[in-house]
């Protein structure tokens, strides 16, 4: 039985160039960044799992969880995880702290995978497509007055995508504006959703709502902070445009409060922030109790991608069988990250609409030790 003999996490940065800085409605950011997790086992085998948040917040939290696992059976993580958070309740069951062992659990499963010979989809319930839709995350916020919607847009190939995702939420004529620029630059047949990144509440997120029906919205994603459960309720019971949510949320419990109160009508549960594959299985277990779809964020590294389409493709079509109205979607940030890039040989790419699902055993994935070791950053 394989014990876990090093639990460990680098963390890397890339800072883009002079200008190039990139945001949502509440701000700019000139940073990539992740945390770098590695689990090996006392056989030799190294699984790595990556985790959302502040470099520094997620570092000491491994370093407070290292002491848990090690000497642990590869196959416990579960149950470890349970008493932690038992003897650790004080910490509650969001932010950083699920996102650290959420971390820990995706290396968890990488190490399983490959002990074992097989992708990390059949330790999830297996592969329901070889190939998944996706879509791009773009038309970003800006310091730089000449990349608009239109300029992000405009050079993307279009075959490979099946909608856009773009940033708003700087106000209601802003969000017209820009939405308007969107639909013109990639015309009527592809999806088109708007992200405001939790920056409304309830009365200027309807208005703007019914200000942009015209232009066929797929969805709107977080138009409200993550804590206002009766807003997002309220929102979803008047709303002309299917409601999102799930990137800024953490844990079962944020879901199940979420969807409780039918403040949703599409599902988004980030591995890399909500908890790993344990806690999002759940979570998806849940919008299918409560018919709900589930579509997949994935803004990050390529660690993050490799398991956001493993988590993607073991989840069963509900409640469709031979006619889905849209396809599950997983979501393709095109920004500048060499973390996503470059980080891993071989790194996945969209084509045709779609990402192919990889197959070899766990992840699927060979690091670069020299991308590893440039960006790197010091404690």
């Amino acid at each position: 039985m394989p014990k876990i003999a090093r639990l460990a996490v680098t963390s890397l940065e890339y800072v883009l160039p002079q200008g190039q800085a990139y945001g949502n409605a509440r701000g700019l950011n000139n940073r990539r960044s992740m945390s770098l997790i590695a689990v090996e086992t006392d056989a030799g085998i190294t699984g790595y799992g990556d985790a959302s948040g502040p470099l520094g917040v997620i570092r000491e939290y491994i370093k407070l969880l290292t002491p848990s696992f090690i000497g642990k059976s590869l196959y416990d993580f579960d149950i470890i995880a349970a008493g932690i958070r038992n003897r650790l309740y004080h910490f509650g069951s969001q932010g950083h702290f699920v996102a650290a062992l959420g971390g820990i659990n995706i290396a968890v499963f990488d190490a399983i995978g490959k002990t074992h010979g097989v992708p990390v989809h059949d330790l999830l319930g297996g592969r329901r497509a070889d190939r998944l839709a996706c879509y791009a995350t773009t038309g970003y916020f800006t310091d730089d007055p000449k990349l608009g919607i239109e300029a992000q847009l405009a050079p993307l190939d279009h075959s490979m995508f099946v909608g856009y995702k773009i940033k708003i939420g700087a106000g209601v004529a802003s969000d017209l504006e820009r939405t308007r620029a969107a639909r013109k630059t990639v015309g009527d047949k592809p999806l088109l959703m708007v992200d405001y990144n939790g920056n409304y509440t309830v009365d200027v997120a309807l208005e703007s709502l019914r200000r942009l029906e015209p232009f066929n919205i797929h969805w709107a994603e977080e138009p409200l902070p993550p804590h206002d459960v009766a807003g997002y309720a309220e929102l979803r019971a008047r709303s002309p445009v299917r409601i999102s949510a799930g990137e800024a949320h953490h844990g079962t419990h944020d879901f199940k409060q979420l969807m409780d109160a039918r403040g949703l009508d599409i599902v988004q549960p980030p591995l890399t922030g909500g908890g790993g594959f344990a806690e999002m299985k759940a979570v998806a277990q849940l919008a299918q109790m409560n018919n709900l779809t589930v579509s997949m964020p994935c803004w990050g590294s390529a660690i993050a991608l490799n398991a956001t389409l493993h988590f993607a493709t073991s989840l069963p079509a509900w409640p469709y069988t031979d006619n889905a109205p849209y396809p599950m979607l997983v979501e393709y940030d095109v920004g500048d990250n060499p973390l996503r890039d470059l980080l891993v040989r071989d790194a996945i790419k969209p084509s045709n609409g779609s990402l192919p699902v990889p197959a070899a055993p766990g992840l699927s994935l060979e690091l670069d030790p020299d991308i590893v070791s440039k960006y790197t950053v010091k404690a």
